[in-house]
């Protein structure tokens, strides 16, 4: 009898076991699907975190295969679960979802890059008040809207009193509207802002020289001069200097540099002539003096060129 009873508490609890897998398996779902980006692409590596509120401690973490697909079965579908899913460069996404017991469910999912979002209109572009002024601003300068531009420009150093790019644009938008005084105002606190800015010596120069401040302009005719040494307004200056100073060798020199950089410089060409003349290049002086006329057949030295050519016919 004994014997019996122990055979027959074994094959109890066998049964028992048995029943107790089977209702196990009876409970199961199988979650599958996709991640693709928003132009239907497969994303791989994307990473899939499954957690279920029911369950504090339980999470179960997938990847995406190369096909961007993945799947995973769902011990206790009796359950509702979360998924997230996650990739570097894109928005993450999160969905719920109940699997019916015994079933396989799709969940396909898209992962949108920011600007893919923007383009769809899931999400709004932002653009803090700043930038906005700032684009405004530039985008009216270059429309020829100079008094559009610097009211931007001025709400631009306002909104960003510490940005450069604000004051740089405002001196630049002064100068073109010939606004001495705010040219040399804005273009002083970019300065402060960031010592080496080489667009803004010219502008400064021109305005202290229309304001009457000769040696601020010199200051920055300087400072533009040592910045922009293969400028071709820079070395025509320089060879205007030798010129005066009766060293035609050098004016010629660094007026051929001037017209090999900017052809179509026609003041150039015409000093290059006369520095031609004083080197006893005569066929040069007649190449460049009739460029000059070409470039300027109306212009202030047209006629000193013309006397010049008929001189050495």
């Amino acid at each position: 009898m004994r014997i019996r009873t122990r055979h027959a508490c074994a094959l109890a609890l066998g049964a028992a076991l048995l029943l107790g897998g089977t209702l196990f398996a009876g409970q199961q779902g199988r979650i599958v699907g996709t991640v693709t980006d928003g132009k239907g692409a497969p994303i791989p590596g994307v990473a899939i975190t499954i957690t279920t509120p029911s369950i504090t401690n339980f999470k179960l973490s997938l990847t995406t295969d190369e096909k961007g697909k993945y799947g995973t079965i769902l011990n206790d579908a009796t359950l509702i679960y979360n998924y997230k899913f996650e990739k570097p460069g894109f928005i993450p996404q999160q969905q719920q979802k109940k699997v019916p017991i015994g079933q396989t469910e799709t969940l396909d999912v898209q992962l949108l890059t920011q600007e893919q979002a923007i383009e769809k209109g899931v999400v709004k572009q932002v653009v803090d008040p700043y930038t906005e002024a700032y684009n405004g601003a530039v985008d009216k300068f270059q429309a020829g809207d100079l008094d559009g531009a610097l009211e931007l420009a001025h709400k631009a150093t306002e909104l960003g009193p510490d940005k450069v790019g604000a004051w740089d644009m405002a001196t630049k938008v002064a100068f073109a509207k010939k606004d001495w005084d705010h040219t040399v105002e804005f273009g002083e606190k970019a300065l402060a802002l960031e010592a080496d800015l080489p667009d803004l010596y010219a502008p400064l120069a021109e305005a202290y020289r229309q304001k009457g401040d000769k040696a601020k302009a010199a200051e920055y005719d300087k400072k533009f001069t040592a910045a922009n040494p293969d400028n071709p307004q820079v070395l025509y200056n320089q060879a205007v200097d030798s010129y005066n100073k009766g060293d035609f060798k050098a004016s010629e020199a660094t007026l051929r540099k001037v017209v090999e950089l900017k052809p179509d410089y026609a003041m150039a060409h015409f000093l290059l002539g006369m520095s031609c003349v004083n080197t006893n290049k005569i066929p040069d002086m007649k190449k460049h003096l009739n460029e000059y006329l070409r470039l300027e057949p109306k212009g202030k030295e047209a006629a000193t060129a013309k006397e010049m050519l008929d001189a050495f016919k």
